[in-house]
Protein backbone atom coordinates (compact mmCIF):
# COMPACT_ATOMS: atom_id res chain seq x y z
CA UNK A 1 0.00 0.00 0.00
CA UNK A 2 1.23 3.73 -0.71
CA UNK A 3 0.07 6.99 0.09
CA UNK A 4 1.86 9.92 -1.70
CA UNK A 5 4.26 7.21 -3.32
CA UNK A 6 5.29 6.54 0.63
CA UNK A 7 4.87 2.96 1.68
CA UNK A 8 2.66 2.36 4.55
CA UNK A 9 4.58 0.47 6.97
CA UNK A 10 1.87 0.50 9.57
CA UNK A 11 -1.45 2.47 10.43
CA UNK A 12 -3.75 2.34 13.52
CA UNK A 13 -7.03 3.55 15.06
CA UNK A 14 -6.11 6.48 16.71
CA UNK A 15 -7.86 9.15 19.05
CA UNK A 16 -11.03 8.43 21.32
CA UNK A 17 -11.22 5.08 19.47
CA UNK A 18 -8.73 3.98 19.83
CA UNK A 19 -8.85 4.86 24.37
CA UNK A 20 -11.87 3.68 24.22
CA UNK A 21 -13.46 7.34 24.65
CA UNK A 22 -15.54 7.28 21.43
CA UNK A 23 -19.16 8.18 20.86
CA UNK A 24 -21.65 8.58 17.72
CA UNK A 25 -20.42 11.94 17.01
CA UNK A 26 -16.66 11.17 17.14
CA UNK A 27 -14.78 11.56 13.89
CA UNK A 28 -12.16 9.01 12.76
CA UNK A 29 -8.65 9.32 13.56
CA UNK A 30 -5.86 7.25 11.76
CA UNK A 31 -1.84 7.65 12.63
CA UNK A 32 -0.36 6.28 9.35
CA UNK A 33 3.91 5.57 9.57
CA UNK A 34 5.40 5.11 6.28
CA UNK A 35 8.90 5.55 4.06
CA UNK A 36 10.70 8.16 4.53
CA UNK A 37 11.79 10.84 6.94
CA UNK A 38 9.25 13.99 7.18
CA UNK A 39 7.57 16.14 9.52
CA UNK A 40 4.26 14.39 10.65
CA UNK A 41 1.21 15.95 7.79
CA UNK A 42 -2.04 15.94 9.35
CA UNK A 43 -5.21 16.04 7.33
CA UNK A 44 -8.77 16.31 8.35
CA UNK A 45 -11.43 15.82 5.99
CA UNK A 46 -15.25 15.52 7.23
CA UNK A 47 -15.00 12.79 9.71
CA UNK A 48 -11.62 11.94 9.01
CA UNK A 49 -8.91 13.05 10.87
CA UNK A 50 -6.00 11.44 9.73
CA UNK A 51 -2.06 11.69 10.85
CA UNK A 52 0.97 10.80 8.62
CA UNK A 53 4.54 10.03 9.32
CA UNK A 54 7.75 8.89 8.40
CA UNK A 55 9.23 6.07 10.06
CA UNK A 56 12.77 7.81 11.50
CA UNK A 57 10.57 10.94 12.81
CA UNK A 58 7.68 8.63 14.37
CA UNK A 59 10.54 6.61 16.34
CA UNK A 60 12.52 10.29 17.75
CA UNK A 61 8.80 11.47 18.17
CA UNK A 62 8.23 8.42 20.37
CA UNK A 63 11.77 8.49 22.21
CA UNK A 64 10.87 12.41 22.84
CA UNK A 65 7.10 11.98 24.63
CA UNK A 66 4.98 13.19 21.85
CA UNK A 67 1.99 11.39 23.27
CA UNK A 68 0.29 10.42 19.70
CA UNK A 69 3.52 9.31 18.59
CA UNK A 70 4.00 7.30 21.79
CA UNK A 71 0.33 6.02 21.73
CA UNK A 72 0.66 4.87 18.00
CA UNK A 73 3.96 3.13 18.75
CA UNK A 74 1.65 0.78 21.66
CA UNK A 75 -1.33 0.67 19.68
CA UNK A 76 -2.19 -3.10 19.84
CA UNK A 77 -4.84 -1.81 16.81
CA UNK A 78 -1.74 -1.87 14.02
CA UNK A 79 -2.66 -2.52 10.56
CA UNK A 80 0.63 -3.94 9.72
CA UNK A 81 1.18 -3.08 5.44
CA UNK A 82 4.86 -3.73 4.71
CA UNK A 83 8.61 -4.48 6.82
CA UNK A 84 6.71 -6.27 9.79
CA UNK A 85 8.88 -8.88 10.44
CA UNK A 86 11.74 -6.66 10.32
CA UNK A 87 9.70 -3.50 12.48
CA UNK A 88 7.97 -5.07 15.09
CA UNK A 89 10.14 -7.03 17.06
CA UNK A 90 11.91 -3.61 17.55
CA UNK A 91 8.86 -1.82 18.27
CA UNK A 92 7.51 -4.59 21.40
CA UNK A 93 10.95 -4.14 22.72
CA UNK A 94 10.83 -0.50 23.05
CA UNK A 95 10.41 1.37 26.40
CA UNK A 96 10.14 4.97 26.34
CA UNK A 97 10.97 7.11 29.45
CA UNK A 98 13.35 9.46 31.05
CA UNK A 99 13.26 12.93 32.49
CA UNK A 100 12.66 14.87 28.94
CA UNK A 101 9.37 12.69 28.43
CA UNK A 102 7.94 13.07 32.06
CA UNK A 103 8.80 16.74 30.98
CA UNK A 104 6.47 16.70 28.44
CA UNK A 105 3.71 14.57 29.08
CA UNK A 106 3.56 16.80 32.54
CA UNK A 107 3.41 19.95 30.57
CA UNK A 108 0.71 18.75 28.35
CA UNK A 109 -1.15 17.39 31.22
CA UNK A 110 -1.15 20.67 33.10
CA UNK A 111 -2.59 22.47 29.48
CA UNK A 112 -5.41 19.98 29.49
CA UNK A 113 -6.09 20.72 32.76
CA UNK A 114 -7.25 24.32 32.38
CA UNK A 115 -9.88 22.90 29.11
CA UNK A 116 -13.01 21.70 28.88
CA UNK A 117 -14.30 18.43 30.19
CA UNK A 118 -13.01 16.51 26.82
CA UNK A 119 -9.80 18.36 27.92
CA UNK A 120 -9.38 17.32 31.22
CA UNK A 121 -10.37 13.92 30.74
CA UNK A 122 -7.68 13.70 28.23
CA UNK A 123 -5.38 15.18 31.26
CA UNK A 124 -6.34 12.34 33.34
CA UNK A 125 -5.69 9.32 30.86
CA UNK A 126 -2.19 10.70 29.72
CA UNK A 127 -1.73 11.01 33.71
CA UNK A 128 -2.22 7.53 33.82
CA UNK A 129 -0.03 6.67 30.82
CA UNK A 130 2.87 8.85 32.16
CA UNK A 131 2.56 6.76 35.30
CA UNK A 132 2.36 3.43 33.38
CA UNK A 133 5.35 4.92 31.43
CA UNK A 134 7.50 5.60 34.72
CA UNK A 135 6.59 2.04 36.00
CA UNK A 136 7.19 -0.17 32.76
CA UNK A 137 8.38 2.16 29.60
CA UNK A 138 4.85 1.38 28.05
CA UNK A 139 1.27 1.25 28.38
CA UNK A 140 -1.87 0.19 26.73
CA UNK A 141 -3.70 3.09 24.80
CA UNK A 142 -6.98 1.68 25.49
CA UNK A 143 -8.65 2.40 28.51
CA UNK A 144 -9.88 -0.51 30.83
CA UNK A 145 -13.02 0.75 32.32
CA UNK A 146 -12.18 1.49 35.81
CA UNK A 147 -9.76 3.89 34.13
CA UNK A 148 -12.42 5.95 31.86
CA UNK A 149 -14.68 6.37 35.35
CA UNK A 150 -11.87 7.80 37.30
CA UNK A 151 -10.84 9.74 33.94
CA UNK A 152 -14.94 11.34 33.74
CA UNK A 153 -15.18 11.73 37.41
CA UNK A 154 -11.78 13.20 37.86
CA UNK A 155 -12.73 15.76 34.84
CA UNK A 156 -16.15 15.75 35.97
CA UNK A 157 -15.61 17.12 39.97
CA UNK A 158 -12.12 19.23 39.43
CA UNK A 159 -10.22 21.43 36.90
CA UNK A 160 -7.63 23.82 36.64
CA UNK A 161 -4.69 23.59 39.26
CA UNK A 162 -7.28 21.81 41.45
CA UNK A 163 -6.86 18.82 38.57
CA UNK A 164 -3.48 19.15 37.95
CA UNK A 165 -2.32 18.99 41.29
CA UNK A 166 -4.71 15.87 42.08
CA UNK A 167 -3.13 14.40 38.53
CA UNK A 168 0.31 14.99 39.50
CA UNK A 169 0.22 13.47 42.50
CA UNK A 170 -0.96 10.61 41.04
CA UNK A 171 1.46 10.30 38.52
CA UNK A 172 4.82 11.32 40.41
CA UNK A 173 3.76 8.53 43.11
CA UNK A 174 5.66 6.34 40.80
CA UNK A 175 9.67 6.49 39.82
CA UNK A 176 10.70 6.94 36.31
Amino acid sequence: MFIDGREVIFQTVHGSRLYGLSHSGSDNDRYIVTTGDYRPRHDVTGESDTVMVGFPRFLRYAQMGSHQSVEALFSPLKEWHSRRDQIEPHLLQMRIGGPVVAAKYERTIHAFCHGDFKRRRHAARLSFNLADLRRYGRFSPIMLQDDIQLATELATQLEGDDLWHALLDMTRATSI
